[in-house]
């Protein structure tokens, strides 16, 4: 734990800000996660999308700032954006997550950990218009959180570290909570009676 702590004091102060960014983006998203509103769910992801996409610019992760700015957008559109908007809105947001990620890929960066973290938001885009929490959890769990974590490790983002372990853990629990709802037994055939 220390010698994160002095590298993190060594990099400067650029990077001890962006780094509090990604731990207050973190914050964001785990209040976020236990609202029953719809907006207010959306406008604290929307909050944490902004302060993800500062916190990843400081640090000159530019794929990933682009990917987590069109988060805002994609906040206002399943939270606020009227209904009959939504469909259209879905396509723009994944068009603007394709346009970001390959206008900000450089040459520098890891190709797959770029296509991991874009099919990763796309994912997300396709499961939150869908709305389903089960599916939402199980596509977390399954794709978006190990996306998400392998690019944080690699780009040692310790509030997306973090916000990914918690992203893991929570849907787990909820998963395990409601699966006599989300996974109920199979009915039994009825018996077969002569009338």
């Amino acid at each position: 734990m220390n010698r994160i702590i002095e590298m993190i004091i060594d990099a400067g102060p650029a990077v001890i800000i962006g780094q509090a960014l990604g731990i207050i983006g973190m914050i964001l998203a785990m209040i976020s996660f236990q609202c029953k509103n719809i907006k207010v769910f959306c406008a604290l992801q929307t909050f944490s999308g902004l302060s993800f996409t500062v916190h990843f610019f400081v640090l000159g992760n530019a794929v990933q700032g682009a990917l987590n700015m069109f988060n805002i957008l994609r906040g206002w559109a399943f939270g606020f954006a009227p209904e009959s908007w939504r469909r259209p809105l879905v396509g723009i947001v994944m068009a603007c997550y394709i346009g970001a990620a390959v206008v900000t890929y450089s040459p520098s960066d890891a190709l797959w950990v770029t296509a991991l973290i874009l099919i990763a938001q796309l994912a997300n885009t396709v499961t939150m218009y869908i709305g389903n929490a089960k599916i939402i959890r199980l596509v977390q769990i399954g794709y978006i959180s190990p996306a998400w974590m392998t690019s944080n490790i690699i780009t040692f983002s310790i509030g997306g570290i973090l916000c990914e372990t918690f992203n893991i853990i929570s849907s787990t629990v909820a998963l395990i909570r409601f699966r006599k709802e989300w996974f109920p037994k199979k009915e039994r055939p009825m018996a077969l009676t002569e009338g």
